[in-house]
């Protein structure tokens, strides 16, 4: 079973946090997270854990998955891998990680659009080896600048 986990961009700060999502009247709140920021000791020797406002657009859900260093993979990130060829030659591929109903899965979004401008589509799991986390939407959009193959 995966963790069922979300990560948001603070409204106050900038920072990021990572934790369980609370959505009220078109709010969102990033609470139990993990970053120290949001946790205070009380006098009784409680953790009291803050709830944070975040950005709703910078929401996104942890995958279950995490790349080649033991990064987390989150929706909104943007991943490269290693595509190898039948004559054993290899090529980096670049996307951004999205979740998509219609496909019931999480899928990357190639950044590149093929020739007749449809999106590259291909389940994360598809490319899991060699995969490694190089950004986020939010903080690195210039990564996800291409053109026509």
């Amino acid at each position: 079973m995966r963790e069922i986990k979300f990560r948001g961009r603070r409204l106050d700060n900038g920072k990021w946090e990572s934790g369980d999502l609370l959505e009220n009247q078109g709010r969102n709140f990033i609470y139990h997270a993990t970053s120290e920021s949001t946790i205070e000791d009380n006098d009784d020797g409680h953790i009291v854990v803050v709830a944070v406002e975040v950005d709703p657009a910078t929401v996104g859900q942890y995958t279950g998955l995490k790349d080649k260093n033991g990064k987390k993979i989150y929706e909104g990130d943007i991943i490269n891998w290693l595509m190898h060829r039948m004559d054993r030659t290899g090529y980096i591929e670049e996307g951004r990680v999205e979740f998509r109903t219609n496909e019931q899965a999480t899928v990357v979004i190639n950044k590149f659009t093929t020739k007749d401008g449809r999106e590259s589509v291909r389940n994360i799991l598809n490319c899991l080896n060699d995969l490694k986390v190089i950004g986020n939407i939010h903080d690195n959009p210039e990564l996800m600048k291409g053109g026509d193959q």
